[in-house]
């Protein structure tokens, strides 16, 4: 239903847009318990008059017109709404419009995206490789069903889904690969409990030669996989990471997240090598916050062979709990190949709903950063970079953990002050941070290896691969 002034013409039949749905809707997101574990039912979102942050999340294309009134699904208690303009596949930026009564104003709408600058060029297209996407997870069914379907909807002409089941404690997720019946579905095991080692398993299994991964707790956008492989058409790139905004943003611990990680911050595209460190900033090319995230981000097969696989040691269900992903980005570059962020390659994440699994992640992050930051330290290659800019790191780290310690809100909504999720997450990170480094030496006593492909005779065969431009080998 919808309105319009009196004054007002009314829009011409056939483009108005009456109805903004929802990135994922309530119906659909569940929640995690403290141990980051256990699905549950949402029952009532939390809100709370504080969730300053709190927005109605969806997606708009610039040339949309719309009516004077727009309805928005499931509006729930917010009254802001975050909406990512996009002209076709090229990412704009986000708007921030007021919501009143579970409905925006079109003319706002329409005002604020004509305020976000042009798109820019969108790269050369190039040939759709053959893709094999790499889903690790464990004993998380019940999420991994919204991102297969996600990335089954995809607009892709060849690609498959290589499901990971990380040393789990049930059948649940054979069971419903079997059930699926889709030939570009299939399920393997990894037996060794922790994230990277899922991934290099996932590598292995792979049949095509350019690789992307993600998590079980993301919605993939349709032409995800279009936007993230377009970059390989240059032989020289190695990585492409693309953007992660934030599926729900309903309660405190989500608000909190969106704000420590920033994965959604820039949307420029961005290309990083070694050769240009430079123009990077003194820290290049350890200021990883830039590259992205391992929930979005895309290899080729034989460089990962050729780089030794991802460091065993890091990661979620290791003992650091994480820090492969920013590993892997450092590696890439140190190693002599290209890594791209691509703003128009977007996966939509699931931030935890809760303070106790937000507390947990802030602690696994600190941690995972921590063992990494050790690992650095102690590699004969990386120790000697990073020590020549030992200075702008300490100066990034404290900027960068005060800048996740800020309130939440604006002066707008009254007064702010440090909301205590904000604060209990900068403790967890930081207690997590001090413990890395045992927690990196517990995994190597464990026998984790940093780079366990490099024991590898030869490049286990795969069906396609990309070579350089032109070339039709399947060659490694």
């Amino acid at each position: 239903m919808h309105t319009h002034d009196e004054d007002r013409p009314a829009e011409p039949a056939g483009i108005e847009i009456t109805e903004l749905i929802p990135i994922l809707s309530n119906a659909e997101s569940s929640r995690v318990d403290a141990a980051g574990t256990r699905p549950r039912d949402t029952g009532p979102l939390d809100a709370d008059p504080l969730d300053i942050g709190a927005r109605w999340v969806g997606e708009i294309q610039a040339g949309d017109r719309f009516a004077d009134t727009v309805l928005l699904r499931e509006p729930h208690h917010h009254t802001r709404a975050r909406l990512l303009v996009r002209d076709g596949t090229a990412v704009r930026g986000f708007i921030d419009v007021g919501v009143e009564s579970g409905t925006v104003l079109g003319r706002e709408v329409t005002r604020e995206a004509a305020r976000l600058p042009a798109a820019p060029p969108a790269p050369a297209a190039a040939a759709a490789p053959p893709v094999s996407v790499v889903v690790c997870t464990r004993d998380r069914t019940r999420e991994l069903t919204r991102v297969v379907d996600s990335l089954l909807a995809m607009d892709y002409p060849e690609f498959e889904v290589v499901i990971v089941d990380n040393a789990a404690s049930s059948l649940d997720t054979w069971r419903y690969v079997d059930a699926h019946h889709d030939p570009r579905l299939r399920v393997v095991n990894a037996s060794v409990p922790g994230l990277a080692a899922a991934r290099n398993r996932g590598l292995e299994e792979a049949r095509h030669g350019v690789v992307a991964f993600t998590d079980d707790d993301v919605i993939v956008d349709r032409h995800w996989l279009r936007c993230l492989s377009r970059p390989f058409a240059d032989p020289a790139v190695g990585c492409v990471t693309g953007l992660v905004p934030a599926a729900q943003l309903h309660t405190t611990a989500q608000v909190v997240f969106e704000q420590r990680v920033g994965w959604s911050s820039s949307i420029s595209r961005r290309t990083y090598a070694i050769a240009d460190g430079g123009v990077h900033g003194a820290l290049f090319p350890f200021r990883v916050a830039d590259y992205g995230t391992g929930a979005n981000f895309a290899v080729r097969r034989a460089t990962a062979f050729e780089l030794g696989g991802f460091d065993e040691a890091l990661g979620a269900g290791s003992p650091t709990k994480g820090g492969e992903d920013i590993d892997w980005f450092v590696r890439t570059l140190v190693g002599g190949y290209t890594l791209v962020f691509e703003p128009d390659a977007i996966t939509w994440h699931q931030h935890r709903t809760d303070d106790g699994a937000l507390l947990s992640q802030a602690h696994g992050y600190g941690l995972g950063l921590g063992a990494w930051l050790t690992k650095v330290a102690m590699d004969r290659q990386l120790a000697p970079l990073a020590w020549s800019r030992s200075g702008s790191a300490l100066r990034h780290l404290v900027v960068s953990v005060g800048a996740r310690s800020r309130p939440v809100g604006t002066a707008a909504t009254g007064p702010v002050q440090v909301h205590r999720t904000v604060a209990g997450a900068g403790r967890e990170e930081i207690t997590g941070l001090m413990a890395g480094p045992r927690a990196l030496l517990t995994a190597r006593a464990q026998g984790r290896k940093a780079a366990p492909f490099r024991s590898f005779a030869a490049l286990p065969p795969i069906v396609a691969a990309v070579g350089s431009p032109g070339s039709t080998s399947s060659s490694q």
